[in-house]
């Protein structure tokens, strides 16, 4: 039979409140129980959760386990060392070092000398801090500290652990490690018991949990069944405060850019399922990094799963080499559920039908996320490489997506160009130069209009539409000139130029089928392009500016057709 390591029985903690009169002096006292009639076990080598409401008695209970606190009722028994983790870095000093506040934080926690002298060494590894360790704490940033004060607690010896919602610690890749140390005290064999409103770590750390409510024992037992009980109460009683729902509604805006750069080419996660080889495979079914614009791309990832996960997703986010956000799907945006990975190979890829990027530099990133990507599983952050080649992008434009110019079609204009000795062209986008203006041309209206010809500044992701300019004034040759639009996102990326033919009627035209820029702010600007002077004669800033919405979360700034599939042993 299973060792219980922890004992409650009946347990319970009484605060007398004091009243005081109008007049002043304490007239009387009334008891308020923090915990009442709790009574549950916890075996060895297991991690139970405490769930419930804020000032439900969680961390009263917690502390009363850890031995900081007493019980006013009941019986307690604890076998082992007891390390309560509450506030990181108790008792920490200013003007000592690092090194010096690593001993006397470690002997407030009750660690003999020789034990942390031992440990020093792995201490200061696990921090990360280098040469800081010599510094006084006085210099320190507040996420310095934070690493310190965990790194003590995840080096010295115990049998019990307490944690009270102290698991997001410092940056996403020091918070990552900190997990995975947990993970490994789980394996291990460590007993751990923790509070948490992150019901996905919840989930993925606890054998069992325990809800109270209003100090009483309200549920023992399984993780899934106490959190849909948990989340019941919270549905049931009114004043509860939590984070509202979703809105049901279009997305309106969208992850533009990477957070995280200085991380990029490292890998991030708690490693219950690993990712071990990654692969591009291009059109002719080779493995390349060096893809055709314009051209489809399949992203290929093979995994070893080490331990059950339940309710897991894959992701691939696509960044331009200076942060920008190019693209990011992911199985949860595309209605995909994947309910459980057993131990064993699995394998998932990303088929994107034609990448809509221009030639450049690019990084990929990797992940394969929790339900709620609190913490991945395994992240490997903007760690590929991608070059996507098919000419001259010297106007550092991000997109290369399809349209059609002209009533004939862009082709068909196209050559006419080129038959006349008048290429296709890329001028550099106007935006950053002054308006030009030509007293023989004027840009009138400028309007994005749909399949029906209805004007709109709002459209929808994936939209069948037109840009439409008309000019007003305009000389009667017009084979020595061309329409240009160039399209800026709301932060001023430049994603791509249009070339449109003027044709009879003084207008110009493109017609873009499935209009795929992602939700956001956007703007054009129309200049008149000389082919003979080789320069805008004219050129209209902010001629034009809509907006995009959508009714799926996918980031970035260009949606990409693509379909995912799967293989879990």
């Amino acid at each position: 039979m299973p060792e219980h390591i922890i004992e409650l029985e009946n347990l319970g903690k009484r605060y007398e409140l004091p009243g005081v009169s109008v007049s002043g002096p304490v007239v009387h006292t009334r008891d308020v129980w923090a915990l009442k009639g709790v009574t549950f076990e916890a075996t060895r080598g297991t991690v139970t959760g405490i769930i419930g409401r804020n000032g439900a008695g969680k961390t009263t209970l917690l502390n009363i386990i850890a031995g900081t606190l007493s019980s006013s009722e009941g019986n307690l028994a604890v076998k082992g060392k007891v390390l309560g983790l509450f506030n990181l870095g108790v008792g920490f000093q200013d003007e000592l070092s690092g090194r010096e506040n690593i001993f006397l934080n470690a002997a407030l926690l009750g660690a003999q000398r020789k034990e942390v002298e031992e440990k020093l060494n792995a201490i200061v590894e696990f921090s990360e801090l280098g040469d800081f360790i010599h510094m006084p704490l006085g210099t320190y940033s507040q996420g310095m500290r934070l690493r310190l004060g965990f790194s003590i607690i995840a080096n010295l010896e115990f049998d019990i652990l307490a944690i009270d919602e102290v698991l997001a610690v410092g940056d996403s890749l020091f918070q990552s490690k900190c997990f995975q140390r947990l993970m490994e005290f789980k394996r291990s064999g460590k007993t751990l018991v923790f509070t948490s409103q992150n019901m996905d770590l919840v989930r993925r750390l606890c054998d069992k949990v325990i809800l109270l409510e209003h100090g009483r024992l309200l549920y023992e037992g399984t993780a899934e069944e106490g959190m849909r009980r948990y989340q019941q109460a919270l549905e049931t009683e009114r004043f509860y405060v939590g984070q509202g729902r979703l809105p049901s509604g279009l997305v309106k805006d969208t992850k533009k850019w990477a957070q995280d750069m200085e991380d990029w080419g490292k890998k991030l996660g708690t490693k219950e399922v690993e990712i071990e080889t990654v692969e591009f495979i291009h059109r002719f079914g080779l493995r390349s990094n060096r893809v055709k614009t314009r051209s489809p791309l399949t992203i290929r990832a093979t995994c070893k799963v080490h331990n059950t996960i339940k309710d897991p997703h894959f992701g691939v986010a696509i960044f331009r080499r200076d942060g920008v956000y190019c693209y990011g799907p992911n199985t949860v945006f595309d209605g995909h559920v994947i309910e459980m990975m057993q131990p064993g190979k699995a394998s998932f890829q990303l088929r994107l039908k034609e990448l809509l990027l221009a030639p450049g530099e690019y990084r990929i990133s990797l992940a394969i996320w929790d339900k709620d990507e609190a913490l991945p599983f395994d992240y490997h952050n903007g760690f590929y490489p991608l070059h996507i080649t098919g000419g001259d992008n010297k106007n550092d434009a991000l997109l290369n997506t399809v349209y059609e110019a002209g009533s004939e079609g862009s082709i068909v204009n196209r050559l006419k160009k080129m038959i006349a000795g008048k290429p296709y062209v890329q001028p550099s986008p106007g935006k950053a130069q002054e308006p030009l203006l030509n007293p023989g041309i004027e840009i009138g209206r400028v309007s994005l209009r749909d399949t029906q010809g209805c004007g709109k500044d709002v459209c929808t992701t994936l939209e069948d539409l037109y840009v439409e300019v008309q000019l007003l004034k305009f000389p009667k040759e017009k084979n020595n000139f061309c329409l240009w639009a160039d399209i800026f996102r709301g932060d001023g990326i430049y994603c791509q130029g249009i070339q449109m033919p003027i044709e009879k009627d003084n207008f110009a035209r493109a017609f873009f089928p499935e209009f795929p820029l992602l939700p956001g702010n956007y703007a054009a600007g129309i200049g008149v392009w000389d082919f003979v002077r080789n320069k805008f004669i004219a050129y209209k800033n902010n001629a034009l500016s809509f907006k995009m919405v959508f009714n799926r979360q996918d980031h970035g700034t260009v949606y990409l057709r693509h379909r995912w599939d799967w293989h879990i042993t």
